[in-house]
């Protein structure tokens, strides 16, 4: 099995888009990458759209939230 070293995260966002993932593997790979993950069914698209607001919002600090997606402002 071929190995892919991806340093940034824009090479993460890459890697995801251009490659024939499903969500369960997405997820994997960004709750490897990230200590975080979807804890609802999302499509790949909203999963890497998702994703981004939450880097977006919390790539400053190592103290993130664990679910990416989840509202619990209510």
């Amino acid at each position: 099995m071929e190995q892919i070293q991806i340093d940034t995260f824009d090479e993460l966002i890459e890697f995801l888009r251009a490659n024939d993932l499903t969500p369960s593997e997405v997820n994997e790979i960004i709750r490897l990458s990230l200590k975080a993950f979807y804890i609802l069914d999302h499509t790949k698209d909203e999963m890497i759209e998702g994703l981004i607001d939450y880097w977006d919002k919390w790539k400053h600090t190592n103290e993130r939230p664990p679910f990416i997606g989840l509202d619990l402002d209510v």
